[in-house]
């Protein structure tokens, strides 16, 4: 056996045993991390939405010619209300074919709720729409819930794009491969 006394044995279970409860396991560790990215992403992304980044925005002139109400800038990025209303227009694939597409998007929608409906008539689908993510003006949106009316084609999820034009027009663009110029309704 060994000379000195406080050399343990590297056999003696008791020792292995130790050893194996001390400190946190890998798999421990990297559950811990987990939770720690999670819970600083989501105070990052509570406090980017609670803290507005800009001044209250100033009446700006519409494209008939008339002021606008003026609108928090804060608000704004984090809303849909820039493209809030009623939208109808044409989309076109890139071999041609052509889709009907309306649209209603409520005023004050933010960022991961229900703000309205799209339809696309040729399909059909009738579904609900919600802020998905909201990048450089680019509004998008998330499909689900579609309605008796809609064909079993009709997909839900993200990739629905609207985007407002100088001439107070709306860009659309979906990842089906689709887009085209929707016009205000009302």
């Amino acid at each position: 056996m060994a000379d000195n006394k406080f050399e343990p044995s590297k056999s003696d279970p008791e020792i292995d045993e130790g050893v194996k409860q001390k400190g946190l396991s890998k798999e421990a560790w990297a559950a811990v991390s987990a939770i720690a990215v999670a819970l600083i992403s989501g105070a990052v992304a509570i406090i980017t939405t609670i803290i507005p980044k800009s001044p209250i925005g100033q009446p700006s002139p519409s494209p008939s010619g008339s002021v606008s109400p003026s609108v928090n800038t804060a608000d704004a990025i984090h809303t849909a209300d820039a493209i809030a209303g009623k939208w109808s227009g044409e989309a076109r694939t890139t071999s041609g074919e052509t889709f009907t597409i309306n649209a209603e998007i409520r005023q004050s929608c933010r960022l991961n709720e229900k703000c309205g409906t799209i339809s696309v008539l040729q399909v059909p689908c009738y579904g609900e729409i919600s802020l998905k993510a909201l990048q450089n003006e680019d509004y998008e949106f998330d499909v689900s819930n579609f309605d008796s009316r809609s064909s079993p084609k009709c997909t839900p999820g993200a990739g629905e794009h609207f985007k407002p034009l100088p001439d107070g027009r709306l860009s659309y663009r979906a990842d089906w491969g689709v887009q085209g110029i929707l016009d205000k309704v009302q």
